[in-house]
């Protein structure tokens, strides 16, 4: 159940046109809870009436990503798919709003089960099958990670001062994050963005020169330099200007493979 979450949910961030591997900070993986840890839980931490059913984490999966928006990214595919049915169990935004006052661990938690019976790489996954999924940015990850060893599993008694370290670090990666998400709308917003002017271009350029077009570095000082001149219609105008000059395809062409500004589509901007 849990590679099956895990593939679903990468194909549609993939098809949302995101680099999995810059994506997720840290690759995904199924895992099983370990024997000793799942016995532990079920009959001495807690009690259940039926444990094997009752213990929802026996299949878990993590998401780590950068921004906070990424999460939100993440729980809208797994609230609209209906290969499963999602329960939450733990909402750090709900948790935020009903104790405005307190910086504890964040991360949201997920209780998928199949909305029906399948199989998944010779396997038949049955609907009373549960996986726990975290969704986590990098800064929450961080924290989990050094708090959980030494707190939750420490085998003394916590003093108040280190629970109000751990408190502050965790106000200060909620602000970090609030940071990161302000500094990254700031960096993504213009014309370039707004008129989605880089993938029209990489359209005109396969359409009109039949080649793969290439973004370097190059690229992004011409269109800083020039910022001023891009428009709504640049695209249309610029398709005009070859259906005038048919010539440019042609220079274009040539020069692909001899000089790499021309494999690049901000050449038919410039």
């Amino acid at each position: 159940m849990g590679q099956f979450i895990a593939l679903t949910i990468s194909s549609a961030i993939e098809n949302k046109g995101k680099n999995l591997k810059s994506f997720f900070k840290i690759p995904v993986q199924a895992r099983l809870k370990e024997d000793n840890s799942l016995i532990d839980k079920a009959f001495i931490r807690k009690t259940y009436g039926n444990p094997y059913d009752d213990v929802e984490d026996k299949v878990g999966l993590r998401f780590v990503v950068l921004l906070i928006d990424d999460v939100k990214s993440i729980i809208d595919i797994i609230t609209t798919n209906d290969s499963w049915t999602a329960i939450h169990a733990r909402d750090y935004e709900k948790e935020k709003e009903e104790k405005p006052l307190l910086f504890a661990y964040q991360s949201m938690h997920f209780i998928l089960r199949p909305t029906k019976e399948f199989e998944f790489n010779s396997i038949n996954i049955l609907t009373d099958i549960p996986c726990e999924v975290q969704i986590r940015t990098l800064l929450q990850h961080a924290h989990a990670e050094l708090t959980h060893d030494a707190i939750y599993k420490s085998p003394n008694t916590i003093k108040p001062s280190v629970n109000r370290t751990v408190s502050k670090c965790m106000a200060l990666i909620e602000t970090t994050d609030d940071f990161f998400c302000e500094a990254t709308k700031a960096l993504n917003e213009g014309p370039i963005t707004e008129f989605k002017i880089l993938e029209r271009l990489d359209s005109l350029f396969q359409k009109k020169i039949e080649l793969h077009s290439y973004h370097e570095k190059s690229s992004l000082i011409v269109f800083d330099t020039f910022e001023n001149f891009i428009t709504e219609d640049l695209i249309d105008n610029i398709d005009k200007l070859l259906n005038r000059k048919p010539f440019l395809i042609n220079k274009i062409q040539e020069k692909y493979y001899v000089f790499k500004i021309y494999q690049q589509s901000v050449i038919l901007f410039a």
